[in-house]
């Protein structure tokens, strides 16, 4: 019996199917079959039972699952101990984000991270949700921060949930109330962001009664260029309100009523064990609770 069978069988145990598990740990699926069908000559019983929906485990299975969770964390147990005798962190880290949460989370995080750990490589990948999700997949980056999606093949960590807001010049906010109803963007020259993190999208699920009815004036690839657009008069913008930390003077924010984004730390599953990655997604989630207890990030809550 190996730790690697262990390991696959917990992983498929806690996804509840093969096919979710072989995501998650980036395996063939047919070659985590053959790894627990080994498992299963060796124990000589059937520890999970097959059924359309996926797996369940036998009574021998659950057994075998609570002796599976001792070996595996007693292991890294083991590892941390190793681990924790290296007093300085070393090694690269690669971090990924979308441009709307540079600003206000990651430059921050990754200016105190570089001065605490001197031994440390810390590289920043500016891109669209959609290519930074591809990009933890494949492994080309550690961890990114994501609007949250359901993706069984990274670690997803809750981080924060903010509202999505009317992103206008501060001369046009007293022409709103606290917050605007979402009928209320029918009257509005809209400026979103475009292909492939699309506002538009987000509104014509969200809203589906009002999409043939928005006025759309411009998409854009960037918040920068919604930004830029915003403050040159010629339209509102729709986005988080984080893309408001990135020009603060001359801009100002109206929640939208019933729309918000949540943020997670996507983390590739192979580089989870390393320290200088667990630094830095700890940073990430420690600047998020400083900002909500100081009131710094508008809109902000807990995640659920």
């Amino acid at each position: 019996m190996e730790l690697r069978q262990l390991r696959y069988f917990k992983v498929i145990a806690d996804a509840g199917s093969f096919a979710a598990g072989a995501q998650q740990l980036r395996v063939a699926q047919p070659a985590l079959s053959r790894s627990i069908a080994k498992l299963e000559d060796e124990v000589q019983r059937s520890l999970f039972i097959r059924h359309s929906a996926g797996v369940t485990l036998t009574d021998v299975g659950r057994r075998v699952y609570e002796h599976a969770e001792r070996v595996l964390a007693s292991v890294r147990d083991l590892m941390d101990g190793v681990t924790a005798e290296e007093t300085e962190l070393s090694g690269m880290v690669k971090l990924g984000a979308p441009r709307s949460v540079l600003a206000q989370l990651v430059m921050p995080v990754a200016a105190d991270f570089l001065r605490a750990h001197a031994g440390c490589q810390l590289d920043l990948v500016e891109n669209s949700g959609a290519r930074l999700k591809e990009q933890v997949l494949e492994g080309a980056l550690d961890l990114a921060v994501l609007p949250h999606s359901i993706d069984a093949g990274m670690h997803l960590t809750p981080l924060v949930r903010e509202k999505i807001c009317l992103i206008c010049r501060v001369e046009d906010r007293s022409s709103f109330g606290p917050v605007v109803a979402v009928e209320e963007l029918l009257t509005l020259p809209l400026i979103l962001t475009g292909y492939p993190d699309s506002l538009r999208l987000f509104l014509e699920r969200q809203a589906p009664h009002l999409a043939d009815r928005l006025k759309f004036r411009s998409e854009v690839n960037s918040s920068t260029s919604l930004v830029d657009l915003v403050l040159r008069g010629v339209g509102f913008g729709v986005a988080p309100c984080c893309v408001v930390a990135q020009c603060p003077t001359g801009l100002s924010y109206v929640p939208v009523e019933d729309l918000g984004v949540a943020w997670v730390i996507a983390t590739n599953w192979q580089r989870r064990g390393l320290r200088a990655v667990q630094q830095v997604e700890a940073m990430l989630i420690e600047s998020v609770k400083a900002q909500l207890a100081q009131g710094s990030w508008p809109t902000a809550q807990p995640p659920l």
